[in-house]
């Protein structure tokens, strides 16, 4: 897989894809190739978990904000130009929709900056790891637009209503250890054992059988409007199609025999096979 914005490499279970390519990604591009790049990774049985980092490139995505101060300018029509702003959140939409609903663990992790609307790429995954040196900074909304790609949505479930409107609205940066106060963060690692951490964290989730990741993934998006009795309904919905599921029968008798499952056997077989 040949991307001019990413570099993916599968390996020990997990995909890892890097952000690459000098200077601000155009969005069309990026999601054109994202949108690829994901599909072809929900269908790869070697990736049971995907990984996206920042490679030489940071999570930094940024709207045009000088073409659409252009179309907004011309002829002094409050409307014209708007196909341009829709056309971006078009983007964050299938961007944010496609890290929600794959079925397969997602992980960002970063070393650097996220800025702009990088932040809602960062944020759309399950789980968010930075390094002690990563720093945060909210889209400027100085420009009177929204900032979008679902933070309205995430940042107040992640900091509360207050902290969240104060976040985007003063656009500071927050150093790694108040992101992981804050919420912004769900695990901080050591710069000098990033690596070797992060390799830790991917090969555990690769280790748990698919069926059980991806209907955990349902449940907990699905608890802040489901009751407790529709939770255990749900679950014990969820149990009946992990008991009937090849990785699931792996995973036991992995577990009576005291060893790591293999789960690459259980996926790799075709379920008509007796």
């Amino acid at each position: 897989m040949q991307y001019d914005n990413f570099d993916c490499e599968v390996a020990d279970g997990c995909a890892t894809v890097r952000l690459i390519g000098p200077g601000t990604p155009d969005l069309g591009a990026l999601c054109d190739e994202f949108i690829d790049l994901m599909l072809r990774l929900q269908e790869d049985r070697a990736a049971r978990v995907i990984l996206i980092t920042d490679g030489d490139h940071a999570f930094d995505l940024q709207r045009d904000l000088e073409g659409l101060a252009g179309c907004r300018g011309q002829g002094g029509s409050h409307g014209g130009g708007f196909e341009l702003l829709a056309a971006g959140d078009e983007i964050a939409r299938k961007i944010v929709t496609l890290t929600s609903e794959c079925p397969k663990p997602v992980v960002t992790a970063t070393r650097g900056e996220i800025r702009n609307l990088g932040m809602g790429l960062f944020l759309a995954a399950d789980i968010r790891v930075a390094s002690e040196s990563a720093t945060f900074t909210a889209p400027d909304m100085s420009s009177g637009l929204v900032a979008g790609w679902g933070l309205n949505l995430i940042l107040p479930r992640l900091l509360g209503p207050g902290r969240a409107l104060e976040f985007l609205w003063s656009c500071r940066t927050v150093t790694a250890p108040e992101a992981l106060r804050m919420g912004l963060v769900d695990r901080l690692l050591p710069d000098d054992q990033w690596e070797q951490e992060l390799f830790e964290l991917t090969r555990r989730l690769s280790q748990i059988p698919q069926p059980a990741v991806h209907l955990t993934k349902l449940a907990v998006q699905q608890a802040s409007v489901l009751d407790l009795t529709s939770m255990l309904a749900l679950e014990w919905e969820s149990q009946q199609q992990c008991w009937d599921s090849d990785e699931t029968s792996e995973g036991l008798r992995a577990w009576r025999e005291g060893r790591v499952p293999s789960l690459e056997a259980a996926t790799g077989r075709d379920e008509n096979d007796d």
